[in-house]
């Protein structure tokens, strides 16, 4: 089988500094908690990676292995190899980059009564990078014993710079209104602005930016009352536009057979709920349940390439339901106290690629422990996946944008094995 080695050198440096001001305001009108503040970082990397290809044994702790061709007479007339490199250098980058980040932030938090809360904030950042990339190109290294040689990656000795300028702006608006002691509502609106290529050595020359940027809308109500509580969520969640990287269907071929960058969008939309129900006794039960719709929407591409075989698609490695339950009994014997409890998780299916084609089956898992305590010492006890479940908890979306050609994930990320922690710590 084939193998990969990769060699990867990285030297980083970062410094950052935060200077803020706070103010508590009693206006007559209520009152206001306010901070305004500056943030700033410098950060850079220098980095070198090689990669090399190597035919290999498929057994544990492999050895390289040497393809040889050979002449009707026994005669040994050359190598696909080069001591079990494929390649000599498949890959080969290095450069620097150099980063900076300025923000200027503030936030009020605004206590109308003692039941109408109202708060809000945001933040400004200024982005710049600098930098530059060794380039490369494709060379035949004249060895004529081996075929490892003849298309392998080197420096051409010329370098490309690099300049990048973003800026991004979040903020966030909510509400809390409590119409009793036990019950209460509340809203929030927020928008995150994340801008792309925050890491851009490698990339001469600098790509064209088109930042991410989502929408959150929330409303929830809050009930509690005694030891229990409930707290219900409706959400909905909008990335506007949404870059992502499949492959799409090429008129010209007749196949989806190029993989570029598409801009579209994606929304999920559900509701979640959280709560405890203390019971008689020592007992209690807390568990919380989402439901959702996540998918994807319009996608297009300045290529000419169509992307909307995933439209309407479940997103990658998001399930639409996922809820756990967690029973639990706590119980003293003088200044021992003991707390025993169980765990129950379900994840619905979920995909690993852009097209839904392959999918994550559904799994579910046990866990149970224990913790006592006595003065300052604490004894824990935690068993996971006490069943020995199997499940896959994610698959690899950097290598399965066409999916793996089948109905069901024949390699992922796996849920972990029954396993027992014990843990005991002191307070001084």
């Amino acid at each position: 089988m084939q193998a990969q080695y990769r060699a990867i050198q990285t030297d980083f440096y970062s410094t950052q500094g935060d200077l803020s001001v706070t103010r508590k305001l009693d206006t007559g009108f209520g009152t206001h908690d306010i901070r305004v503040g500056s943030y700033g970082s410098l950060w850079g990397q220098t980095m070198f990676t090689a990669y090399q290809n190597y035919l290999i044994q498929v057994r544990s702790q492999p050895r390289v292995l040497d393809l040889a061709a050979y002449a009707a007479s026994g005669a040994v007339l050359g190598y696909v190899t080069d001591h079990g490199s494929l390649n000599d250098a498949v890959s080969l980058n290095a450069g620097n980059v150099d980063g900076q980040l300025i923000a200027l932030y503030g936030t009020d938090s605004w206590d109308i009564t003692d039941r109408l809360r109202l708060d809000a904030g945001f933040r400004h950042e200024w982005y710049s990078y600098s930098g530059y990339d060794r380039l490369t190109g494709a060379y035949n290294l004249g060895d004529p014993t081996t075929l490892a040689d003849n298309n392998t990656r080197g420096f051409t000795g010329a370098i490309g710079t690099l300049r990048l300028k973003q800026q991004a702006t979040n903020w966030t608006v909510g509400g809390n209104y409590d119409l009793s002691r036990h019950i209460g509502m509340y809203l929030r609106a927020s928008q995150l602005d994340v801008p792309q290529n925050t890491t851009i050595a490698f990339t001469y020359p600098t790509p064209a930016v088109v930042p991410t940027k989502a929408k959150l809308y929330e409303a929830g109500v809050k009930l509690a009352a005694g030891g229990s509580y409930l707290y219900v969520t409706g959400f909905y969640t909008k990335f506007d536009p949404l870059n992502a990287s499949f492959a799409g269907f090429n008129p010209a071929t007749g196949r989806a057979d190029v993989t570029t960058t598409f801009i579209g969008t994606a929304e999920t939309k559900g509701m979640e709920a959280d709560g405890r129900l203390r019971l008689p006794g020592p007992f209690s039960l807390a568990g919380s349940v989402t439901v959702q719709h996540p998918r994807y929407l319009n996608f297009s591409s300045n290529t000419g390439l169509d992307g909307s075989r995933a439209n309407g698609k479940q997103i990658v490695r998001e399930p639409r339901l996922f809820l756990n339950v967690r029973p639990t009994a706590d119980v003293a014997f003088g200044a021992t106290k003991v707390s025993l409890y169980g765990r129950y998780d379900y994840v619905g299916r979920r995909y690993t690629d852009f097209f839904n084609s392959t999918a994550l089956p559904a799994y579910g898992s046990f866990g149970l422990g224990g913790i006592v305590s006595d003065g300052a010492w604490q004894v824990q006890v935690v068993g996971d996946n006490i069943t020995n479940a199997h499940g896959f908890t994610e698959g690899n979306t950097a290598g399965d944008r066409f999916g793996q050609g089948v109905p069901t994930a024949i390699f992922s990320r796996p849920l972990f094995g029954r396993n027992v922690r014990l843990i005991v710590s002191r307070s001084w």
